[in-house]
């Protein structure tokens, strides 16, 4: 009889989808794939049986958007009933002290083992502290953990006490965007009248969603105060996306010829066309596990600058790609880019070394990662 298994993604929409497909379809055994409404990435292979049971986000208000997920879960659960599967691999809480009851009820309802991914030792959004009990509980309770770097390794077992054993270290891997060459070219004459303003320019770009953890308020500070950046022009700073934190200022980038800066949501072409167009991007992180934005900018081979957090700064072990300062500060930050302007020569040195570019996507490749997740379901039954 064919092993079977339930991988869980509420979430699995825009990256968080090509990271589900990339990673379902070098995969074996029958799996049922519990995914949003919302997925409209490739089809997956045979083997992999798509539920588009979650459907909270096409509702607006929060208490609705609870109800409709909490009445989703209710529903797997009966669907397990059936699937009697032997592995659930869980990707993302969404309500977590929900959720940690739901795998209490499905260990011991169903004698099932819990595989849980943990992007993030505790979620970005909202009061971190607020969850971090039910986190502490949820840790001791799922049968493995997967992480994406050493580091997240540690900070769980040093955080929560958890037992380094049940902890597999199983690396993310590039986010590559699915946009054909003729999409692409469609909408490349708008775009290039558009930011007409880049050409002949060292191009710093940050682009998607904007949050604190970001570090793009400390970025945009330290662009608007420092003149040997403001006043460049040889220089243009590009920050597009929309902004997610609140009480995150930008606004002193209002009004600097040299910049870039809006708060909305950035189609694909545009962040393609935007990518190419870069000199360096930009990861100037307070805190992160793993950037899903760093592994989109791998495939374009845009050099990058980074703070050493988390496993940010990991590709940059593996080949020269970029820089890392070793804080989301303010001086290390504005000497990095008052640096990177004044050696131009080096940034297309590490743009063009192909050689480097190869080995860093290698090392990300999907299918070694697929095949290390299988093996981490087998070892459970």
């Amino acid at each position: 009889m064919q092993n079977s298994y339930v991988y869980i993604d509420p979430q699995s929409y825009q990256n968080l989808a090509i990271y589900d497909y990339s990673l379902l379809s070098h995969m074996d055994g029958d799996i049922h794939y519990v995914c949003s409404q919302l997925y409209n990435y490739k089809p997956l292979p045979p083997n992999v049986h798509r539920h588009r049971m979650f459907s909270y986000t096409k509702h607006h208000h929060r208490p609705i958007k609870a109800i409709s997920y909490i009445f989703s879960c209710l529903m797997l659960t009966i669907k397990l009933l059936w699937w009697r599967p032997s592995v659930i691999h869980i990707q993302w809480f969404r309500i977590p002290r929900f959720d940690y009851l739901m795998v209490f009820l499905w260990q011991r309802l169903f004698n099932i083992k819990v595989i849980f991914t943990a992007h993030n030792i505790l979620p970005h959004q909202g009061n971190e502290n607020k969850n971090a009990d039910v986190f502490c509980k949820a840790y001791h309770a799922f049968d493995r953990i997967i992480v994406h770097s050493q580091t997240t390794k540690n900070e769980i077992i040093e955080t929560f006490r958890i037992d380094g054993n049940k902890i597999e270290v199983i690396r993310h891997g590039i986010l590559p965007f699915d946009l054909s060459n003729e999409q692409y070219n469609a909408s490349k004459k708008v775009l290039d009248e558009k930011y007409a303003a880049l050409q002949g320019k060292t191009v710093f770009s940050v682009l998607g969603y904007q949050n604190f953890y970001k570090g793009t308020d400390l970025l945009a500070r330290v662009w608007a105060e420092t003149p040997e950046l403001c006043n460049n022009k040889d220089a243009m700073l590009v920050i597009i996306g929309k902004k997610n934190a609140a009480d995150m200022n930008l606004s002193m980038l209002e009004g600097i010829d040299n910049v870039i800066y809006e708060d909305r949501r950035i189609p694909d072409e545009e962040f393609v066309y935007l990518l190419r167009h870069s000199n360096v991007y930009l990861l100037p992180y307070r805190e992160i596990s793993q950037s899903g934005a760093m592994l989109t900018v791998l495939t374009e081979h845009v050099p990058l600058l980074l703070t050493d957090v988390g496993s940010l700064a990991e590709p940059l072990s593996i080949a020269r790609i970029g820089w890392k300062i070793q804080r989301a500060e303010e001086s290390e930050l504005k000497n990095a880019l008052i640096y990177l302007l004044s050696h131009k020569e080096e940034i297309e040195v590490i743009h063009n070394d192909h050689q480097a570019w190869e080995k860093v996507c290698k090392f990300y490749d999907w299918q070694g990662i697929s095949k290390q997740t299988q093996k981490l379901y087998e070892s459970l039954i």
